[in-house]
């Protein structure tokens, strides 16, 4: 499958509540190679523009570059050239909107949602020294780079340490968007404060792990139906 890309420079941005991980890349490996998807193939979806248009097309969302891709009649995997447009999309159930960059719901209710956010913190390029010490004399935010030049793949040119972070926030229907935090669920759900209260000293939640704030949100939701 041919892959066309148009990488997008994230920028740094600092949360008080992400989740890091760090994960090596090797060069001479392709880039596609570490691709990562939501789901186990590419299926129908429908892309909502801001100016009231849809389509629907064969997607999967792309968790390594944190990009929705379709798949093309020729077998080809693009990557959206102008996300800015696009307002939502709804593939296997699942919403996402764009923002500046794609958020992605997690769980929903009408008033509230769960949503998560992955961004490249920097990339460092690994130098071994003759003393067999790992350095990492450059740094980016984005895969171009660090591309062999000319090559028809997207193949590395150099190891490369990769430091992403994701964000899960609480966003509102007409409110700010929050960290998904511990006492950020006690205020949301204030009503309700002392059984989410004993739920969260019963169960141990991970506030940055993904099954983790989903299941203590569908808890808090179930508790208001």
């Amino acid at each position: 499958m041919k892959i066309r890309l148009i990488f997008i420079f994230l920028i740094l941005y600092v949360s008080i509540t992400n989740a890091q991980e760090t994960q090596v890349l090797h060069a001479g490996k392709d880039l596609t190679d570490y691709y990562t998807y939501r789901f186990p193939s590419f299926s129908d979806g429908i892309i909502f523009l801001k100016n009231g248009e849809q389509s629907a097309a064969k997607m999967n969302f792309n968790t390594f570059l944190w990009q929705m891709q379709l798949a093309s009649p020729a077998g080809d995997t693009l990557t959206i050239g102008s996300p800015e447009e696009i307002d939502s999309i709804i593939l296997n159930n699942h919403l996402f909107f764009y923002n500046k960059e794609y958020i992605e719901v997690i769980a929903g209710s009408d008033s509230l949602r769960l949503t998560a956010v992955q961004r490249v913190v920097h990339i460092d390029v690994i130098v071994t020294s003759a003393l067999g010490e790992s350095l990492r004399p450059a740094q980016g935010s984005g895969y171009e780079p660090f591309i062999v030049t000319g090559s028809k793949q997207l193949e590395l040119a150099n190891d490369l340490s990769v430091k992403k972070e994701t964000i899960y926030s609480l966003v509102t229907k007409n409110g700010p968007v929050i960290p998904a935090s511990r006492s950020n669920f006690l205020k949301t759900f204030a009503n309700d404060k002392t059984s989410i209260d004993s739920f969260l000293k019963s169960t141990k939640i991970n506030f940055n792990k993904r099954d983790d704030l989903e299941k203590l949100f569908l808890f808090c939701i179930s508790r208001k139906m």
